[in-house]
């Protein structure tokens, strides 16, 4: 018991995430919000996008706000990092960022993107030895503690490989993290794995399949083809034979705003967060989820920018059920 308490103490952020009134924690996901202020139109696009934010912040009132990629797609990047975790901050909700493939594209590298990000008190990131974003896992507090967990992780951008081209996939380092994680925590939770959800951004190659198999239960739009990591490395499978994750959310995929059941685990997309920067056919919003303790299974649906309610469902029991509002 002793190597275990040390091995929370080693992984686990500062304090403040906890379930609140009626046992209930809720998480706004924000993705693809693609800030361009190099020119007269992208600030004005951006304007917009803050706005949004501020107005689902204001009524959503989340626990915790997870960026899952392509945050800042133009120069000058720093000014609109700043803008946009200023929104955050002003409001003091804790939040985490994962990088996409485009963020570090700009006039900022991931290292000096990581040393804003950590600079704001709210921000539960921390740094890797090489200064970059570390893989988190973050403990939710409830009657004990944890009593849920939530994986925010480094899908990557491309492929470094000689000869195979496409996007960044997870490395066989980060599924060893992830499994030896989600094992320690099953194990000091009496064998039974938490209740746990994973953010990224690059979609699983299994996305592709579990949306075309007919016998899966899901609500959504895949309005463009899936693209996901050049490689396949397992990590799918390890969180299946994990079992604590119940989900996971990325973003990439600009048209695609699924959740699709598959194996035990709800494979899901944000909605595009953003406006006229980059490519888009869907009303920006936002994907919010509610995990109540105690259950396996969660709550999620998409608020768009005016006021509307999209896709209210239910993940329990490894299906896909609607929510009648």
């Amino acid at each position: 018991m002793c190597a275990l308490a040390f091995f929370y103490t080693a992984v686990a952020q500062p304090p403040g995430l906890e379930f609140g009134k009626g046992g209930k924690f809720k998480i706004a996901q924000f993705t693809d919000t693609h800030l361009v202020l190099g020119t007269a139109y992208g600030r004005e696009q951006a304007d917009k996008t803050i706005a949004q934010l501020r107005y689902i912040l204001d009524t959503e009132r989340p626990d915790l706000v997870i960026f899952t990629g392509d945050v800042v797609t133009g120069k000058p990047a720093a000014e609109a990092w700043r803008l946009v975790l200023d929104a955050v901050a002003e409001r003091k909700i804790p939040f985490c960022v994962v990088l996409g493939n485009h963020d570090a594209e700009q006039d900022l590298s991931r290292e000096e993107i990581a040393r804003i990000v950590t600079s704001y008190s709210g921000s539960l990131n921390t740094l890797e030895q090489n200064g970059q974003l570390a893989d988190l896992v973050l403990e939710i507090k409830g009657r004990k503690t944890p009593a849920a967990l939530l994986y925010c992780l480094d899908s990557h951008d491309y492929s470094t490989l000689g000869g195979i081209e496409g996007y960044g996939w997870f490395t066989r380092g980060q599924i060893r993290w992830y499994r030896e994680r989600s094992a320690a925590y099953t194990a000091a939770n009496g064998r039974q794995p938490l209740p746990a959800l994973a953010f990224f951004h690059i979609p699983l190659i299994e996305y592709v399949e579990a949306w075309r198999n007919p016998e899966n239960t899901h609500i959504g739009r895949a309005a463009e083809d899936e693209c996901p990591g050049a490689l396949n490395p397992g990590m799918f499978a390890a969180m299946v034979e994990g079992g604590d994750v119940m989900g996971t959310f990325v973003g990439h995929d600009h048209d695609n705003d699924y959740v699709v059941a598959n194996k035990g685990i709800a494979l899901g997309y944000g909605r595009y967060s953003g406006d006229d920067t980059v490519y888009n056919n869907l009303r920006p919003g936002v994907r919010m989820l509610v995990m109540t303790e105690g259950k396996r299974g969660f709550e999620t649906w998409i608020r768009e920018r005016d006021g509307r309610i999209a896709d209210h469902v239910e993940f329990r029991d490894g299906k896909i059920d609607k929510v009648k509002n």
